[in-house]
């Protein structure tokens, strides 16, 4: 019978090996005591000496201590009894509230002609008023995300039906409505590649891009997309926005409407009224020397709209691109009633110093300027940047710059009355997108800077839940009042 040997040669090998490994690790961490190391131009993501025996001291976002704290405000709000009571008690929690809407001092009744109509919907008031919300933003609310949370809400309470405006080309897939586009049209946008921004007009209207069209046929279909809702992913009203027509242009759906629009200049609309409210519609546009295509508007005759206006890579600063003329013109005919800019991230990356940020703010002004100009002085919010990280001194923390470029970006806003809502602060705060990203399920993805679509649809109602706050204070301060004048 032979003996059994024992060969501790191959685990003593392997333990050496790891020695090695984490003496090597070791040696690095302690040559690069405070950053990260370099081999050449490569820069290795490393953990710092000091992060690495410290216990990290950088705040961590509870995000469910948030959400309970939230939760527990509604309770009590709903506990309060009698107007002033109320009133006091929601001012007192507006006060609190980091993700509140920041609204400008000069003009504190800066939402009264939106909660108005909001109002009559609400009390269901003959006739209904038709009540649109423009969106414009950078790729955070692509896909139609944000925008749809805050449709959706709203549609639910106020009614309304319908996923609002659209580009001719959407480039972008919506999760709402699907769309095709057929025929000799090219787009024109006043951002994104160079090769599509110039036309040799400014006339890009409320979109900030159109489609050309050539002489022939433009074939358009509208779908109910995957996420739509019951209301959203229907509509009755077709609005088909065009403009610079060298020829008639005739207008054909599928529901056997037919209309022909002369030649001319200046943004016309054609409105398709469907009747019975319906989940799908093809468009045919014929025209003998071609015409502008601006977009087309799916909604209902009254209640809630809201659009989701993507420009991915887009700052914000491009709105004077456009002629006053077409933009004040597309506004009208849309009946907008509330703007919302959400913009700001894009430009965190070539963020030098103060400077640098007065600088995008100053033009963000500019832009807040025009768009009250343009729509008569329509009550606009500007929704700056989420926080974002990025990787220093071993681990993922805010961008250095952050804080300081929300705080002059809100100042501005509010300087140029308008609305402001800090995105950050609604997260939680500096280190919040760690939290976000760590969360389970993830509400941002791995690079730091975009919602999951779950952290999109959070924010949505983070959004609306503010926006309502405002909503129920400006009912409240009408009761007050009505109380006090009897």
């Amino acid at each position: 019978m032979s003996r059994l040997k024992t060969d501790f040669g191959g685990p003593l090998k392997v333990a050496g090996v790891v020695f090695l490994v984490l003496l090597g690790m070791l040696g690095i961490t302690v040559m690069w005591p405070d950053k990260n190391p370099r081999l050449g131009a490569l820069e290795i993501k490393w953990k710092s000496w000091k992060t690495l025996w410290e216990s990290d001291t950088l705040t961590e976002v509870d995000l469910l201590a948030m959400e309970k704290a939230r939760v527990a405000d509604s309770i009590r709000l709903a506990a309060v009894r009698g107007a002033e009571d109320s009133l006091k008690t929601l001012l007192e929690f507006r006060a609190k509230d980091p993700g509140r809407l920041h609204v400008p001092e000069k003009n504190p009744a800066v939402f009264d002609s939106f909660f108005s109509q909001l109002d009559s919907l609400e009390q269901k008031k003959s006739p209904a008023p038709f009540v649109r919300i423009m969106h414009w933003g950078d790729s955070q609310i692509e896909i139609d995300r944000i925008s749809e949370e805050l449709r959706n809400e709203l549609q639910s309470r106020f009614g309304g039906i319908g996923p609002g405006l659209l580009p001719i080309e959407q480039t972008i897939p919506s999760s709402t409505v699907g769309q095709t586009a057929s025929g000799k049209i090219s787009r024109y946008l006043l951002w994104g590649p160079e090769t599509g921004r110039y036309a040799a007009h400014r006339n890009y209207g409320p979109l900030l891009s159109f489609s050309k069209m050539e002489s022939g046929r433009v074939e358009l279909s509208f779908v109910r997309g995957v996420s739509a809702t019951a209301a959203s992913g229907k509509f009755s009203k077709v609005v088909v926005l065009t403009g610079h027509r060298n020829s008639a242009l005739q207008v054909i759906a599928s529901t056997g409407f037919s209309q022909t629009l002369d030649a001319g200049n200046e943004l016309q609309a054609v409105a398709v009224k469907t009747g019975e409210p319906v989940k799908q519609i093809s468009l045919s546009l014929e025209s003998d020397s071609g015409a502008l295509l601006y977009g087309v508007s799916l909604t209902g005759s009254s209640g809630i709209s809201v659009d989701n206006l993507p420009m991915r890579g887009c700052s914000g600063t491009i709105f004077t691109g456009t002629s006053a003329q077409s933009m004040a013109k597309g506004l009208r005919i849309l009946g907008a009633d509330l703007l919302i800019m959400e913009f700001g991230g894009n430009m965190i990356p070539s963020l030098s110093g103060e400077v640098s940020i007065n600088h995008y703010a100053t033009s963000i002004g500019r832009q807040i300027d025009f768009l009250k100009r343009s729509s008569g002085g329509l009550a606009l919010v500007f929704m700056g940047p989420s926080d974002m990280a990025v990787f220093k001194e071993g681990g993922w923390r805010t961008h250095p710059l952050l804080p300081k470029y929300v705080q002059i970006l809100r100042d501005t806003v509010l300087a140029h009355g308008a609305v402001y809502f800090d995105m950050m602060a609604a997260m939680g705060g500096v280190q919040s997108m760690v939290a976000w990203v760590n969360a389970s399920p993830q509400l941002a993805v791995g690079d730091y800077i975009h919602f999951s679509n779950l952290g999109a649809q959070k924010m949505g109602q983070l959004f609306c839940a503010s926006l309502m706050k405002e909503f129920e204070l400006y009912r409240l301060k009408k009761r007050v009042k009505e109380i006090k004048e009897k």
